[in-house]
């Protein structure tokens, strides 16, 4: 079982590279959270060009260490867990903007699960209130971010998760646990090294969980300027080659477990299924076919199927007008599309207007399950 977990006994620990502008506005939002106190809050500034770490805090409030060197996620807060003896590490990335009670959340869901080895929160888009990160599962080639692009109050998403993998731009953790698993592997600078400290966790007996009500807003890949995104793309296929070879056999497939939840939650709350639907197949994925035998598998009974290649994965738009033959619009068969991301089909206005789609639905890789009409009141 878990000690009990208190806001006194944790460390805070914000990894920084660059954006002293972005950093003090989430630090801003960070010390409003805090109602009796502030924790201990360490920050690790990172940069080969000191110039960009050239931070003044409140240094009653912050402790900061400034290295000048790239050292990446897992460097600095690796660096961080070695400068403090708090029984609980909690690290919080530079571009992660709080919500009230985010943290009493996050210890709530802690405190309530026995064998807990890490938390994360509910990681949400800053631009249209959408889940980024609500825990994380595995297809046969790729991570799923399970609920992606649902809103974040969507009912679905009011439960507490357990999760084979959790989002570190916020993770909270046992220190005595993070120095037994060794920390993060730094052999996984840009991805992945989450997912790995998830999996070496797991190996101890432990579990990783997603808090529902712990909310916080995560710049993330939203930002045009972030400098992962800008400057060190070349490393994320390296760090997933190195989680691959790393945890293969380690990592379980689970995406029909979260089909399989989505479905039970859709057909609870919507009673809505039909028995022969014409699936639209606009997955990119080289496993979609594995997704299409699940949803058999869970009693939809698909009479045929129809293969669309699109040209590049997440398609921003998919306009069905120009890929469904107008004389299928009309058809009284209920349609089932499969696509990468929901949130693709959100610009097909005149789709909606010609056809009947209440009985549609739409499947993506994340294991999302939806009524197609439903995208419109999520998405627009």
């Amino acid at each position: 079982m878990n000690n009990m977990l208190y806001i006194k006994d944790i460390a805070i620990i914000v990894p920084f590279h660059k954006d002293t502008k972005m950093l003090e506005l989430s630090l801003q939002t960070l010390t409003k959270t805090f109602n009796s106190g502030i924790p201990e809050i360490i920050v690790i500034a990172n940069n080969a060009n000191s110039k960009e770490i050239n931070i003044n805090l409140d240094t009653n409030i912050f402790r900061i260490y400034k290295i000048e060197q790239d050292i990446f996620w897992p460097g600095a807060v690796n660096y961080g867990a070695r400068m403090t003896d708090k029984k609980y590490l909690l690290f919080c990335d530079p571009d992660i903007f709080y919500m009230p009670r985010w943290l009493e959340e996050l210890i709530s869901c802690y405190n309530r699960n026995a064998f807990v080895g890490a938390v994360s929160a509910k990681l949400v888009n800053p631009l249209n209130n959408q889940i980024m990160d609500f825990g994380m599962g595995y297809n046969s080639f790729n991570t799923i971010h399970i609920s992606k692009g649902l809103p974040f109050n969507h009912p679905y998403t009011q439960t507490d998760r357990k999760v084979q993998g959790a989002c570190g731009a916020i993770l909270l953790t046992s220190h005595d646990l993070f120095d037994s698993v060794k920390g993060i592997d730094t052999s996984m600078p840009y991805i992945y090294c989450d997912n790995d400290y998830s999996i070496k966790v797991g190996e101890q007996g432990y579990t990783t969980w997603v808090a529902a009500k712990s909310i916080v807003y995560h710049k993330g890949n939203t930002d045009p300027n972030n400098s992962k995104y800008q400057k060190y793309s070349y490393l994320r296929e390296d760090s997933k080659a190195s989680f691959y070879a790393k945890n293969q056999d380690k990592r379980k497939i689970d995406f029909d477990y979260w089909l399989q939840c989505a479905w039970e939650w859709y057909l609870k709350n919507t009673n809505n299924m039909k028995n022969n639907y014409c699936l639209f197949d606009f997955c990119t994925l080289p496993d979609h076919k594995s997704y299409i035998d699940e949803l058999k598998h869970l009693g939809l009974h698909i009479i045929e199927e129809r293969r669309i290649v699109l040209p590049v994965r997440d398609m921003d738009i998919i306009n069905l007008c120009n890929y469904i033959s107008p004389q299928m619009i009309t058809s009284k068969l209920p349609f089932i599309y499969f696509v990468d991301d929901f949130t693709s089909l959100s610009s097909n206005m005149l789709w909606l207007a010609i056809r009947d789609t209440s009985n549609d639905l739409v499947v993506d890789r994340q294991c999302n399950i939806l009524n197609m009409t439903d995208i419109y009141k999520y998405t627009i």
